[in-house]
């Protein structure tokens, strides 16, 4: 039962890797995919690469090596999507060949390269390299510092243990301590489990200290300079432990996350991965864990205590799982040559077979659900390639054996799903993400000196920046907004409430257009069926300031000065706004009040002063 030859595969898996990753550089960037390509935009733009910022404020959420490899990106090709976009997948291709390298370390050269594979087409790498997050680049450098560390203790070669510790500190500057604890674990465990105390020990692990301290020393430096000794906590404890306790960010508390989750971004891989993942403990436990045993222990190191502090973190994100995929796709690999090539193990194939049918027909009919009901599609140029792939996946149930035939199934599977997904489906969810949109009325209509801010937090949606020619500030609260001096011309993107609290303060603005809104990250069933979509659907305002905005900028002096009483509710009145003008040589203040909660709108009323 040995006749696979991987290579009878590669040259469909290039076809189907390079439709899907071309299909989606169209699809634009939005939530934190387009924040972080605008970090990178005015890292290229301001030549600060220290200290971070975006739409005038210091940054301090993520290290910044992605910033940095988008920034030179937009150096060399000029500042757009697919410059993102292609330096984060050109850089990929070092994670997967170091997918492939320690597959082959371990369990031999065709079980690398099916892993490889197996990495560079799943849902998760596929969708991730398109909606870019730091965890992106964190999974190239996590198995690239575990291939090298393990390299060395298989192989005793010095340069194997300087470079896994380049690459972790290179992980660490992409998404902090992180980076080093996934390593850690899958080389802890490897140690401990074979009884090599002397090594894990051993004194060159101090050089550890000043080799990633050096590569990490830029992102400390810049977090020292804009938020002191705050941002070197925050670097190391809060931005990561925050998270796993709830402290900073996160509520959530599934104890099944890894496995609902793990689940769709291993697709369309999945059976073999939870497969490979059973069968590798059931191993280790047939063997009770002997230190004899030959055997490795990287990969469930590397897993089993990731994916148990995933599931009690009050904070979980899909793309938190990317860093272990590597490690799940080389179990996968390496059981799947098992399983199809051994007679005694035929009976699971039917099982895995049945398993990967099913899984094909889920993910398929996704396309009938949107192409003929959720958003129909009628252009022939995106049906053609579908149906090709779905006569080719007739042709391999009918003519293909085994593996071969698994492979080209699931191959063909995901290649047109996310075809049609990068193709159809995005595009016309793009059309409800309504800051796409008002950041292209914007550069058609605004002129040169004029910029595009946001206000209040309900309308933050980065891509607006991003894909706008002169981005302004964020301003979440009224307090942000009265510390902007907005000159006349400017623009604001805001949603209704942003709107009443504006009039509500008496800035005198004009409404440039009304746009649609529904995020591209927040779908429903409700949203998604056209009957009931007009009721699930927002909207957002672009406006222009007319008289400018120069808030905020009184003195003690001035408010006790012009104090007055409220007619309705009897509180005391202060001053919110001055529009200072020059007439003969001296300052005309127009006064407005309010009350000083805020709580009473019908009391607001204008006091002019000269």
């Amino acid at each position: 039962m040995g006749d696979f030859d991987v290579r009878r595969i590669f040259p469909f898996v290039i076809i189907v890797y390079v439709v899907v990753i071309s299909s989606g550089l169209f699809v634009p960037l939005v939530v934190n995919a387009a924040k972080y390509a605008q970090i990178s935009r005015e890292i290229f733009e301001s030549g600060d690469w220290i200290n971070l910022h975006i739409a005038g404020t210091p940054y301090e959420q993520k290290p910044p090596l992605l910033f940095w490899l988008g920034a030179v990106a937009y150096k060399l090709f000029g500042v757009s999507q697919y410059s993102f976009k292609i330096a984060v997948i050109l850089t990929s291709f070092a994670g997967v060949f170091g997918t492939f390298k320690l597959g082959e370390l371990f369990y031999g050269k065709k079980a690398g390269i099916l892993a490889a594979i197996l990495l560079s087409t799943s849902l998760g790498y596929l969708h991730f390299h398109n909606d870019i997050h730091t965890d992106t680049l964190l999974a190239d450098f996590v198995i690239l510092s575990i291939w090298q560390l393990a390299a060395f203790f298989e192989r005793k070669k010095k340069l194997n243990f300087i470079l896994g510790l380049v690459f972790t500190g290179f992980a660490m500057l992409t998404k902090g301590p992180v980076g080093l604890v996934i390593p850690a674990f899958a080389i802890g465990t490897h140690l401990l489990v074979k009884r090599q105390f002397r090594e894990m020990f051993h004194f060159r692990w101090l050089i550890a200290v000043p080799i990633i301290g050096i590569i990490i020393l830029p992102a400390l430096w810049g977090l020292l300079n804009q938020f002191g000794m705050k941002g070197i906590i925050f670097y190391f404890w809060t931005n990561n432990a925050g998270r796993i306790t709830g402290s900073y960010h996160g509520h959530s508390n599934d104890l099944l996350f890894p496995i609902h989750t793990s689940a769709y971004l291993l697709a369309p891989w999945t059976i073999f991965a939870f497969t490979g993942l059973v069968l590798q403990i059931k191993e280790k436990f047939n063997h009770k864990f002997k230190p004899a045993y030959k055997s490795e222990y990287y990969m469930l190191g590397g897993i089993i205590p990731f994916l148990i502090i995933l599931s009690v973190s009050r904070s979980q994100m899909p793309h938190y799982l990317l860093s272990i995929l590597p490690l799940l796709m080389i179990l996968a690999g390496r059981w799947m040559i098992e399983i199809y090539e051994k007679a005694h193990l035929a009976r699971l194939q039917k099982y895995l077979n049945a398993g990967n049918y099913l899984l094909a027909v889920v993910f398929l009919s996704i396309i009938l659900l949107f192409g003929f009901w959720f958003f129909p599609e009628k252009r022939i140029l995106v049906w053609l390639p579908i149906v090709t792939g779905v006569i080719l996946i007739i042709f391999s149930i009918i003519k293909l054996k085994r593996l071969q035939k698994e492979l080209t199934i699931l191959l063909t599977t995901i290649g047109i799903v996310l075809f049609f997904v990068n193709t159809s489906m995005m595009p016309q969810m793009a059309g409800y993400h309504s800051s796409l949109n008002a950041a292209k009325y914007f550069n058609k209509e605004a002129t040169s000196n004029q910029r595009l801010s946001i206000f209040l937090r309900g309308s933050r949606f980065w891509s607006l920046f991003y894909y706008s020619k002169s981005p302004g500030y964020y301003m979440p609260e009224v307090s942000d907004f009265n510390k902007r001096k907005l000159p006349a011309g400017d623009w604001i993107y805001t949603d209704k409430k942003g709107l009443e609290t504006l009039d509500s303060m008496q800035v005198e603005f004009k409404l440039k257009d009304t746009f649609i809104h529904r995020s591209m990250t927040s779908q429903s069933i409700r949203f998604l069926n056209p009957k009931t979509r007009a009721q699930h659907i927002d909207k957002r305002y672009l406006i222009q300031l007319t008289n400018g905005n120069n808030a905020g900028n009184f003195s003690s002096e001035e408010k006790n000065s012009y104090s007055c009483h409220c007619h309705y509710c009897a509180k005391n009145l202060f001053p919110v706004y001055f529009f200072p003008e020059k007439n003969n040589g001296r300052r005309d203040y127009q006064y407005r009040y309010n009350c000083h909660d805020g709580s009473c709108n019908a009391c607001l009323r204008v006091l002019n002063s000269q």
